[in-house]
């Protein structure tokens, strides 16, 4: 069955989203009881948990950093599957907005990037090791990247995995490129520069997606995947989620699973997409990622 999620967000967040584009959301649901309510608040057992003993399988924290207008709890499907198979597992909800609350992803996303680089530091120390390895979606897969090349965290991501991530911008599905045409992408900015400043600043050629990807798009000895979806309306076209350096894993959805419809939000309810995480955190374990995952990775 294939809905729309735009039901669940609240007035306000679907105000901003009209404004900026109009965006349907549509996804094939992981399971009959499973609605894709990302937004509700959701308790994750076993997260953020100092307690947990790393092991020679699993030497490293693991970080899942949430989309633009998401929390911590986006992780509600994945962040249990990834404790039981033995991970320790942490994550914070950053870019809360005082214009929006409750949403995530809003603030400047250097603020954001600053907020995971002090987030992953305290990790680093409190669980006594010099290496993290990261799950971003959306917004959450270029937080990391900023922060191993400005702030301090080069040499602290041993293994950077990109769901849906905004990469190299976006064209909103042209519509900016078409407000930037008719001259209205600039009073559209100041207005978004005051209730969201990350919205602007993820635009294909913004002045930080520029800083960003300057002098590439990966960073020295990290470990780099990303899975996109060709249903992308978010981060469009859904080929810009793609790094371009040798060396990474580049993997479409669909490539996966042809039957996998979801698009860019309810990536992270797709067991067809946990199960290309998981294999790309433990390559010597890995088992194929297909259709037959659609309800269990």
């Amino acid at each position: 069955m294939k809905f729309t999620i735009s039901s669940v967000l609240s007035a306000a967040s679907a105000a901003i989203l009209v404004a900026l584009s109009v965006v349907q959301v549509a996804a094939l649901p992981i399971s009959a009881d499973s609605p894709v309510t990302g937004l509700q608040k959701r308790t994750i057992s076993g997260i953020n948990n100092y307690s947990c003993k790393l092991t020679t399988a699993h030497p490293r924290p693991l970080i899942l950093v949430h989309s633009t207008l998401l929390t911590v709890d986006s992780w509600w499907e994945f962040a249990p599957v990834l404790i039981k198979n033995g991970y320790c597992v942490f994550g914070l909800t950053y870019g809360l907005y005082p214009t929006i609350p409750g949403f995530g992803g809003l603030a400047s996303v250097e603020s954001s990037a600053q907020e995971l680089a002090t987030f992953a530091d305290n990790v680093l120390t409190q669980m006594n090791v010099t290496q993290v390895d990261i799950v971003g979606h959306s917004q959450g897969g270029i937080l990391a990247r900023y922060w191993m090349k400005y702030l301090e965290g080069a040499g602290k991501v041993y293994r950077h995995i990109g769901i849906s991530p905004i990469t190299h911008g976006t064209t909103l599905d042209s519509l900016a490129t078409w407000a930037k045409a008719w001259g209205v992408f600039a009073p559209l900015s100041a207005f978004f520069n005051v209730i969201a400043p990350s919205f602007t600043e993820m635009v294909s050629g913004s002045t930080f997606m520029t800083k960003l990807n300057d002098g590439g798009d990966t960073a020295s000895g990290v470990i780099f995947s990303n899975i996109a979806t060709k249903y992308d309306e978010v981060v469009t076209p859904y080929t810009t989620c793609f790094q371009e350096d040798t060396g990474v894993t580049n993997v479409v959805l669909q490539n996966l699973c042809a039957l996998s419809l979801n698009e860019h939000l309810t990536m992270v309810n797709s067991f067809v997409v946990l199960r290309f995480v998981l294999n790309q955190l433990d390559p010597s374990n890995a088992k194929t990622a297909n259709c037959l995952n659609l309800l269990s990775a």
